[in-house]
């Protein structure tokens, strides 16, 4: 299995953390359009995976609107190796997310009508997971820099 997001940062494999910034997303009209303008100016010129990172932030944003009453805050980190997106509701059930994103059929009879955006945040992150945080839960996604996926 791989290793966590705070197994990552714990151990120094994603290196020093470079920059941080936490964004506001309740209460904003586009808080996907906010978050990937925010993910352009981080992302923008350190080979980070800058494309990947931004159908993440949008499919864990959209998973909090749909499932969690909305997206409080997306966290951003980059690090030497990598960068971790983390996305904060208020629901504070983990259990709610599986382990293991189902729905990765092509076939059209058995396509559910949940699933497909925590299969592209599997299939595009390096590692993900779930934390209960104080007023909630966080999302992280954990993205390696390009060629050390």
């Amino acid at each position: 299995m791989p290793p966590t997001t705070a197994e990552l940062v714990r151990d120094r494999s994603l290196g020093d953390l470079l920059k941080h910034r936490d964004i506001v997303l309740e209460g904003r009209e586009a808080p996907q359009r906010t978050a990937r303008v925010e993910l352009a100016d981080m992302l923008s010129t350190d080979g980070t995976r800058a494309d990947d990172a931004m159908v993440v932030a949008s499919e864990l944003i959209a998973n909090a609107i749909r499932h969690a009453g909305g997206a409080v805050l997306m966290r951003i980190e980059v690090y030497e190796f990598g960068s971790a997106l983390g996305v904060v509701d208020r629901a504070p059930d983990t259990r709610a997310l599986p382990t293991i994103p189902f729905n990765s059929s092509t076939e059209l009879a058995d396509v559910a009508t949940n699933g497909r955006g925590l299969f592209l945040v599997h299939t595009l992150a390096s590692t993900w997971t779930v934390e209960r945080i104080t007023d909630g839960k966080i999302v992280i996604a954990v993205l390696t820099g390009a060629g050390s996926r």
